[in-house]
């Protein structure tokens, strides 16, 4: 179910749910699913829901899935009862015909009634999958640019105090045999067949934009990641990209890893998607059917660049590997020639000191390889931390910053092995840097199973921007990826860096990773 167009001044319509819920109602038709309800804009309320939901319960059997879906707008509201384990607010959809004025519980659900439904109204026996590409809160890490801002919030009445009225009991009989089915809404227990992708974390925004580049169409960053790791090739090519070890099989622990880090990095980690899983139930299968056949990658569009200064935007029209905006609006970047800034559409300064094209061409291409080993991320193994304020954050000039590669536990069936780590850092202009190995010291990067390593420990300094950290793990010492390494050091040359990795990563097995920090700077 989707809602764009809520007919309220005090809520904003929203662009990307009618592509999203194209995108996803496509998608689990082709994992196999024929019985499929759409509900959208003014035909979303409490009673349609519910029955909906009622309804597939009493059609579903055992083995089945459900996937229920839901985007549009989330918020909070003061929650009715105090001091539970949810906290002292409710999470709650607000639906078409919305006022905060007005107590019409057939205009919002809160979490508590979907958990409610769940839980009287589909068996035990069927799994279901609940998908919310929904705000939680109104709080961010980093404040936005004005000069640059491609992103919309899907967060409505910002941070006013909402006062839910209240709200009828569930209408129907519970379809389950037992009473097991009628769990309070007050002190729940997480339902044993419910797996839960949240697109932010109850302090975070959840964002929609143009993906992948200005120009094309909105999207939710979850759903549009989702989307991307159910039907695009690995880094292999055979198998899809949400198939972390790639064994056939997207897993839920893999998914949820998946889409974590898609979304970080599409937010400029800003929101970060989180899943619940069934305790021991991670390595579920996702959904009943084989997973379709990857579709070839398609070469994204050139990104959108917009100067306002006329000479300045003379100095870089042309053959060049962007597009020149007439204006601002959802580019992907933003020349500031007078500042001699960089911004990107997440509202970043991303570089300081770009005075000419060939500055502005490294900035750009650094972004592009980003975005083009993005989509073949894998930290179910390691992930780069930055420290030690909280992930997103920007560090002024002066503040202490730590870096560190932390290996994760194997999975139970993996035998532990030795991983060699390679990290360079991509500056904010481009640049390329070796971190590791780099000493002596260093030897040929091997790491114990298990074993982490910290690599840096510094204070802030200029140039300010957005920096990109890159670590590779792989079962043998990279030598020629080495070597190409020292070759186009302290030059903006991560572009030549793109298709090794990707050739590294495809090894059978997928036995390598990689985990990318970001770092942004600043006052």
């Amino acid at each position: 179910m989707g809602a764009w167009k809520f007919g309220s001044a005090q809520i904003m319509d929203l662009a990307g749910p009618e592509n999203d819920l194209q995108a996803m109602e496509m998608l689990v038709r082709g994992q196999g699913a024929t019985d499929v309800t759409v509900l959208r804009n003014e035909g979303v309320s409490r009673t349609t829901v519910e029955t909906a939901l009622h309804a597939l319960g009493l059609r579903s059997k055992p083995g089945d899935w459900i996937f229920f879906y839901y985007t549009g707008h989330g918020a909070l509201a003061d929650a009715a009862v105090k001091n539970t384990r949810d906290g002292d607010t409710d999470q709650f959809v607000p639906l078409p015909g919305f006022d905060p004025d007005r107590e019409d519980p057939e205009r919002y659900i809160v979490d508590k009634d979907f958990y409610s439904w769940l839980a009287r109204y589909v068996p035990r026996g069927v799994q279901v999958l609940m998908m919310a590409d929904t705000c939680h809160s109104g709080t961010m890490h980093r404040s936005a640019d004005p000069r640059a801002m491609g992103m919309t919030p899907r967060l409505t009445l910002g941070s006013r105090t909402i006062a839910l009225g209240a709200r009828p009991a569930p209408r129907f009989a519970s379809v389950l045999a037992s009473a097991d089915g009628t769990a309070s809404t007050v002190d729940r227990d997480d339902l044993p067949n419910l797996f839960f992708i949240a697109a932010a974390r109850d302090d975070q925004i959840a964002w929609e934009d143009s993906l992948p580049a200005a120009g094309a169409p909105t999207r939710g960053f979850l759903t549009w990641s989702f989307e991307q790791g159910m039907t695009t090739a690995g880094a292999d090519g055979r198998t899809l990209a949400a198939d972390q070890n790639a064994d056939g099989t997207v897993s839920m622990g893999e998914l949820g890893a998946y889409l974590n880090q898609q979304v970080r990095m599409l937010s400029g980690q800003r929101q970060e998607s989180n899943i619940v899983i069934p305790p021991g139930r991670e390595g579920q299968g996702l959904f009943a059917t084989a997973p379709p056949p990857p579709t070839p990658p398609v070469p994204p569009p050139l990104p959108g660049l917009y100067v306002a200064d006329l000479k300045a935007r003379a100095s870089v029209t042309g053959d060049h590997p962007w597009r020149i905006l007439p204006d601002g609006k959802g580019a992907d970047f933003v020349w500031d020639a007078a500042q001699q800034t960089m911004l990107r559409r997440t509202g970043d300064v991303v570089a300081q000191n770009v005075k000419g094209a060939a500055q502005v061409r490294g900035v750009i291409d650094k972004w592009g390889a980003m975005e083009a080993l993005r989509p073949f991320l894998e930290e179910e193994s390691a992930r780069l931390m930055i420290g030690p304020l909280e992930n997103g954050a920007r560090y002024p000039s002066g503040a202490p910053v730590t870096l560190a590669l932390v290996q994760r536990a194997p999975r139970e069936d993996a035998a532990p092995s030795d991983r060699y780590a390679t990290v360079f850092n991509v500056a904010s202009d481009g640049t390329v840097q070796r971190l590791y190995p780099v000493a002596p010291a260093d030897g040929d990067g091997k790491l114990a199973p298990g074993q982490s390593l910290p690599l840096l420990e510094s204070q802030v300094v200029a140039p300010y921007g957005a920096d990109h950290v890159v670590a590779l793990l792989t079962p043998q010492p990279p030598e020629s990826f080495r070597l190409l390494l020292r070759t186009v050091e302290n030059q903006r040359s991560a572009m030549r860096l793109v298709d090794p990795i990707k050739v590294l990563l495809a090894a059978p097995g997928r036995q390598a990773s990689l985990s990318i920090g970001e770092l942004y700077t600043g006052n």
